[in-house]
C-alpha cells in the first residue's frame, strides 16, 4: 500500500479532497510518473468513481494527464504550477521556519512588501501584532493582518488570480510604482543556481520584477524542494537578491554557488545538506 495502511475505506474517504489529490501527486511521483487508476483505487483504498473524480479535477488543473486506464503526472512542466489550496497542505513545517526566521529581519516602523504565496504568507502571521507598514497584493497576506490594530495595510488590487491569490496586471503594477518600501519579501515557484528566480506565469512574473525594482533591499523565501525547478519566466537574477531564507534539504554545491553570487544564504532551521 502507498498511504493509509491499516487505515481502511472508511478512513480515506473521510479526506478532504485535496488531501487525496495531493496523495495522488505523491504516489505518481514516487512511482515513475504514472499509474493505472485501479492501483491509486488500492493505494488509497478509495473507490474507482473517487479516483477518476479526483484525476480528472487534477488534469483540469494541467497537473496530470489521463491516459487509457491511468494517468500520467505532467508536474515538471515550465509552465506548472499546483493549486493554492494544495500549496497549504506542503512543507508547513519548513514554510513556518522560514516565516520566523524572516520575522527577525524587520525593524519596527519599517515599510515591507510581501509577495503572495503560503511560504510569504507564513511570514505574514508572525507580524500581526508588529508596528509595521505592509504592502501586498496577496489575498492571504491581507486577510492575515486585516485585523491588526498595529499594521498599516496597504492592498494592490487588480486582476485576481485564483491560481496563486494575488491580484497582478497593468492597473497593479502602476499602483505599485507609487510607492516604495525597506524590504520586499518574495516567494517563488522555482529557482536555479545559474538562472535565477522564476514562475510559471507572465503576469506574475512582471508584477514580481517590479517589487524586486522598488525595493531597497530584496529577500527571497523558498523551500529547497523548489531547487532546479525550472519555470517559463524569470522575474530576477541573484544579483537583485541580498537575502535567501530556506528550509529543507538541498545540495551543499547548490548553496555554494548561489553564495558566490553574493547573495547570504540563511537557514531557517538545522542545515540539511546533500552531495551528488
Amino acid at each position: 500500500m502507498f498511504v493509509g495502511e491499516g487505515r481502511g475505506i472508511l478512513a480515506t474517504s473521510k479526506l478532504l479532497k485535496v488531501d487525496r489529490q495531493l496523495m495522488i501527486l505523491d504516489m505518481l511521483t514516487k512511482k515513475g510518473g504514472s499509474l493505472r487508476i485501479s492501483e491509486i483505487s488500492k493505494g488509497l483504498e478509495a473507490s474507482v468513481v473517487t479516483v477518476r473524480r479526483d484525476v480528472t479535477d487534477l488534469a483540469r488543473q494541467g497537473l496530470v494527464a489521463t491516459t487509457h486506464g491511468g494517468v500520467r503526472l505532467l508536474r515538471e512542466g515550465t509552465m506548472y504550477e499546483i493549486q493554492y489550496e494544495n500549496k497549504l497542505r506542503e512543507e508547513t513545517e519548513y514554510k513556518e521556519n522560514i516565516g520566523r526566521r524572516a520575522t527577525e529581519m524587520i525593524p519596527d516602523g519599517a515599510t515591507v512588501f510581501l509577495d503572495g504565496g503560503t511560504t510569504v504568507g507564513a511570514l505574514a502571521h508572525h507580524l500581526f501584532h508588529r508596528e509595521v507598514t505592509l504592502i501586498t497584493n496577496a489575498l492571504n497576506v491581507a486577510n492575515v493582518v486585516a485585523g491588526s490594530k498595529s499594521v498599516r495595510l496597504i492592498m494592490i488590487g487588480g486582476t485576481f488570480r485564483q491560481t496563486s491569490h494575488t491580484f497582478l496586471g497593468p492597473k497593479a503594477i502602476r499602483a505599485l510604482q507609487e510607492l516604495r518600501f525597506d524590504i520586499a519579501f518574495m516567494g517563488t515557484e522555482g529557482f536555479d543556481p545559474q538562472r535565477g528566480v522564476e514562475v510559471p506565469d507572465e503576469s506574475d512574473a512582471e508584477f514580481k520584477n517590479a517589487a524586486v525594482q522598488l525595493a531597497t533591499e530584496v529577500v527571497l523565501l523558498a523551500t529547497a524542494s523548489k531547487c532546479n525547478k525550472r519555470r517559463l519566466y524569470r522575474f530576477a537574477e541573484w544579483s537583485d537578491i541580498k537575502t535567501f531564507i530556506l528550509d529543507g534539504e538541498i545540495d551543499v554545491t547548490v548553496v555554494d554557488e548561489i553564495s558566490s553570487q553574493g547573495v547570504s544564504v540563511v537557514w531557517a532551521g538545522r542545515p540539511v545538506l546533500s552531495s551528488t
